[in-house]
C-alpha cells in the first residue's frame, strides 16, 4: 500500500511515522519550499503524548512539564491544575515543546520522504496533480494541508474558516525562568488573555489575545501589547519587552464548522483540515496527532481501505466535533467583555472544584493508543 500525503505540519508527519509503522510506503508533499521547523511552542496533552511514545518516545526529548494556573489581570488565581493530578488520572502530565524542536523531531524519524516546492491544484481520486504539472498516485490519499486546506475545498466547497473576533500573539523569548517567579499559566482580563509557559534552554512561550477587527494587524506589535497588558501582573510588562520584534508571530483566529464526512473514494481529512479549532484548549496539534495514529491503526486492523476510512471518520467526527465546540466555547468565556458576565465568570472558576474541571476533561485526555 502506498499513501500520499498532502502538508508536512505535524499531523502529516505523524500520520507519515504511524503509516510507516505499520508497513505503508509514504510520501509526503508539502508547499512550502523547506521544512516549516519554525513557530512557537505547542502545548501537548496527555492524549498526544501517549500517542507520541506509541510511535517513539525518543520524539519528545525536549520538552518541559507544566502546570496550568489560571488568574486575574492582577495575578489573583482562579484555578489551577497539578501536573501530579494529571500524570496519575491520564498517565502523563501536560508538556510544552518548541513546535521547531517536535517538527524536527519527526523530521528524524520519517526519514527522506518529503517532497518540498508541491503545492496541491486539485486530486483525482487517490491521484494528486500539483501547480508544477507533476502528479503523484498512491492507495490513499490523506489532506493534511491545514486550516485553509485545499483538499478539504475540493471535497466541501462550502466549508470556509471563520473568524471568532479575536487574534493572537505569539512569540518564544529569552527570559530567565526565576524572573517568573511562578507565575506560569494564563491571566484573564477584559476581552484579553495573556499565557506565559516555561521551554527548555531558558526560554519562554508566550501568547497574547485580543479582541480585534479580522484583518487589522497593528503596525507596532510590541507597543500594541504593553498598552494591552503594560499594567497586569509581573512579569507580562517585562517579558513582552524582551521580545524579539522579527520573531512576533500574529494570527486571526478561526476555525471550521464540523464537517459531516471526511472521505471521498479513498482520499481523507486529517487535523486542521478536518476540525481547525481555536486554540484555547492547547487540542489542535493533539487531534492531529490522534488522527494520524489512529488512521495508521485502522488500515492496520481493516481489510480495507474503504472500511479503514469509514471506520476512522465514524470514531473521530463526533470526537474532534465535541473538541472544537467546547474550544470555540472556552475561547468566547474568555474574551467576555460584560463586567458583570466576567465577575461571574471568575467566581464560578474559583469555586468549581478541580475533580469537575478534569471529569469534563476525560473525553479528551482519557483516550488511549
Amino acid at each position: 500500500m502506498k499513501a500520499i500525503i498532502i502538508g508536512g505540519g505535524v499531523g502529516g508527519l505523524t500520520a507519515a511515522l504511524a503509516l510507516k509503522k505499520i508497513g505503508v510506503e509514504v510520501d509526503v508533499y508539502e508547499q512550502t519550499e523547506s521544512p516549516r521547523a519554525a513557530g512557537a511552542g505547542l502545548s501537548l496533552w496527555a492524549n498526544a503524548v501517549r500517542a507520541l511514545n506509541y510511535l517513539n518516545p525518543a520524539i519528545l526529548q525536549e520538552h518541559v512539564t507544566v502546570s496550568g494556573t489560571i488568574r486575574r489581570q492582577d495575578g489573583i488565581p482562579l484555578s489551577s491544575m497539578n501536573t501530579d493530578t494529571l500524570k496519575e488520572r491520564y498517565g502523563s502530565p501536560t508538556i510544552v515543546v518548541h513546535r521547531e524542536d517536535l517538527m524536527n523531531a519527526l523530521l528524524t524519524e520519517t526519514g527522506d520522504i518529503v517532497r518540498y516546492g508541491k503545492r496541491l491544484a486539485r486530486y483525482e481520486g487517490t491521484t494528486a496533480m500539483f501547480k508544477d504539472g507533476s502528479y503523484a498516485r498512491g492507495d490513499i490519499l490523506i489532506g493534511a494541508d491545514g486550516i485553509h486546506s485545499l483538499v478539504r475545498k475540493q471535497m466541501h466547497p462550502d466549508s470556509q474558516p471563520v473568524y471568532r473576533g479575536y487574534a493572537a500573539w505569539r512569540c518564544v523569548v529569552d527570559f530567565p525562568h526565576d524572573q517568573v517567579k511562578g507565575m506560569w499559566g494564563e491571566s484573564f482580563g477584559k476581552g484579553s488573555r495573556f499565557g506565559l509557559v516555561p521551554l527548555t534552554n531558558g526560554r519562554i512561550y508566550c501568547y497574547a489575545t485580543a479582541n480585534r477587527p479580522q484583518n487589522t494587524p497593528p503596525d507596532d506589535h510590541k507597543a500594541t501589547m504593553l498598552a494591552l497588558f503594560g499594567n497586569w501582573h509581573h512579569p507580562i510588562k517585562q517579558v513582552i519587552q524582551a521580545m524579539p520584534d522579527e520573531e512576533i508571530l500574529y494570527n486571526d483566529i478561526s476555525d471550521i464548522e464540523p464537517l459531516p464526512y471526511w472521505v471521498d473514494g479513498q482520499t481523507v481529512l486529517l487535523g486542521d483540515a478536518a476540525h481547525a479549532m481555536t486554540p484555547n484548549m492547547g487540542q489542535g496539534a493533539c487531534q492531529a496527532i490522534e488522527d494520524g495514529v489512529i488512521l495508521a491503526q485502522m488500515l492496520n486492523k481493516h481489510a480495507t481501505i474503504k472500511d479503514a476510512l469509514e471506520a476512522y471518520q465514524k470514531v473521530r467526527i463526533p470526537h474532534t466535533r465535541k473538541v472544537v465546540l467546547r474550544s470555540r466555547s472556552i475561547g468566547q468565556m474568555g474574551q467576555q467583555t460584560n463586567p458583570v458576565i466576567i465577575t461571574v465568570r471568575n467566581q464560578l472558576m474559583r469555586l468549581i472544584p478541580s475533580g469537575i474541571t478534569l471529569n469534563q476533561l476525560d473525553f479528551v485526555l482519557a483516550n488511549q493508543f
